[in-house]
């Protein structure tokens, strides 16, 4: 998404356009990007920054949903767990870099199909690979672009 600004570089307002005075409303569960409003359309929509317009278009669900999966993360990097951070394909498979609680990093190779079993948002243990496929220790964590060399792995 983003802001709209005028030809000056003023924050234009979100529902009228007009610019000059306008402010960012942040949303009262933190999970959305704040409205900006100009102060006639504060005082004409006080619900656009209310907990119950923004409870009832998710913003309180996806906030509680979001510290749980947090939660759940750090869980697993308490216990020991390494947590998928960064992957690439490579000649037809995939290396994927997992990260633990203290930065260290370990690579595994598995084939693609393997891969995409477990969505990208879900946090996603080595031993919840190796439950769906075959999973191989790789020497490195390096990751290759498309013509093989070497690049820095990049950091979720």
């Amino acid at each position: 998404m983003g802001y709209c600004y005028d030809a000056d570089g003023k924050l234009c307002c979100d529902v009228c356009g007009d610019s000059g005075g306008v402010r960012k409303n942040r949303c009262p569960f933190g999970y959305c990007q704040p409205i900006a409003l100009c102060q006639k359309c504060k005082r004409e929509h006080p619900e656009y920054v209310s907990k119950a317009y923004h409870r009832e278009n998710g913003c309180e669900a996806n906030h509680l949903r979001f510290q749980q999966e947090e939660a759940q993360r750090q869980q697993l990097l308490d216990s020991g767990k390494l947590l998928r951070c960064s992957a690439l394909r490579h000649n037809g498979r995939v290396k994927v870099i997992f990260r633990g609680k203290n930065g260290k990093e370990r690579a595994f190779w598995m084939a693609t199909r393997t891969y995409r079993r477990i969505p990208l948002g879900e946090p996603a243990t080595v031993e919840d690979y190796k439950a769906i496929g075959k999973v191989t220790r790789a020497k490195t964590t390096d990751i290759y672009d498309s013509e093989g060399k070497v690049k820095e792995a990049q950091r979720a």
